[in-house]
């Protein structure tokens, strides 16, 4: 007999607080992503120099601080007079850190499930769950979300009808073109937002089956199908949680963004796996950790 979504929301978060290290991934990840960009930010101003990179700073704070008009204009220019020589060692080093933090987030990304799976099912979980989850799945999960990326771009089409009337959107006579346009872009959101909502616990059945990417995206479709109320009610429950911590912290003075950011890192992300683990788990009936201490004598026969 599989949880209730009630049930699979509060033996989550039991699990949470019996291994609060399951935020060691999202720590690492901020920690990996912030020096990454910071070497390669050093390595660009090696290149270009650091008294280019160090006039590039300074405009950029004229401009940004400049109640004028004129004023940004004239910098604004100036800057990009500056960057003109550099620019494809911009786009270059732009790209080497997308890449590199694409990599760096879905490597601790299938340690974080990794390691939410084995607390969800043994009750415990540590440094080397997330080592060995993630170096297993990391190039596996790497093709699901360029799939799953690749998926939504599709939803470009949307876009076609206002590509073809385009001289009308520039012309005196574009209301029509104007107008398709604006239903594109709907379209192609609401397309986004299914495809996102139909494979978001891809990802998690990737690592916790240990699937290729197609097997664990026709799984997550299948799983969606089969569960579609359990799926949409936990996708807005861990939305809103996400929104409403940030409205309500980040509105702090002066620390709520910080403070903000350490709460999604230590609490908001490590619970939000721990429940798209749980989910799947108790939907398909896989073994979970029971706590004979705490649990009811009943959730020995709905947990096993």
């Amino acid at each position: 007999m599989s949880e209730e979504f009630g049930r699979i929301i509060e033996k989550g978060f039991e699990t949470w607080k019996n291994n609060l290290n399951i935020a060691l991934p999202f720590i690492l990840d901020s920690l990996f992503s912030i020096l990454f960009v910071g070497i390669v930010g050093v390595a660009v101003a090696f290149v270009i120099g650091f008294d280019t990179t160090a006039q590039f700073f300074d405009r950029l704070q004229i401009i940004s601080m400049s109640e004028g008009q004129e004023m940004p204009a004239v910098e604004a220019v100036s800057l990009l007079l500056l960057i003109k020589p550099y620019v494809v060692h911009l786009i270059l080093s732009f790209l080497i850190i997308i890449i590199g933090l694409f990599i760096i987030i879905t490597f601790f990304e299938a340690g974080a499930i990794g390691m939410a799976k084995a607390a969800t099912e043994k009750g415990g979980t540590g440094f080397a769950d997330m080592m060995n989850y993630a170096k297993k799945h990391v190039i596996s999960l790497l093709l699901t979300e360029l799939l799953i990326g690749l998926f939504l771009l599709v939803g470009i089409v949307f876009l076609l009808p206002a590509a073809l009337l385009s001289p009308e959107l520039f012309s005196g006579q574009g209301g029509y073109g104007v107008g398709t346009l604006i239903l594109g872009i709907f379209l192609w959101i609401t397309y986004m937002v299914i495809v996102i909502t139909v494979l978001f616990i891809a990802p998690y059945i990737l690592v916790i089956e240990s699937l290729h990417p197609i097997d664990a995206i026709k799984t997550g479709f299948g799983f969606f199908v089969s569960h579609k109320l359990d799926v949409i009610l936990l996708l807005i429950f861990t939305v809103a949680i996400a929104i409403v911590s940030n409205l309500v912290i980040g509105s702090v003075p002066k620390v709520g963004g910080f403070i903000s950011t350490f709460v999604s890192i230590i609490i908001v992300q490590p619970l939000t796996t721990l429940w798209w683990v749980r989910l799947y788990m108790a939907k398909t009936n896989k073994p979970l950790y029971v706590n004979e201490l705490l649990s009811h004598p009943d959730d020995l026969s709905n947990e096993w």
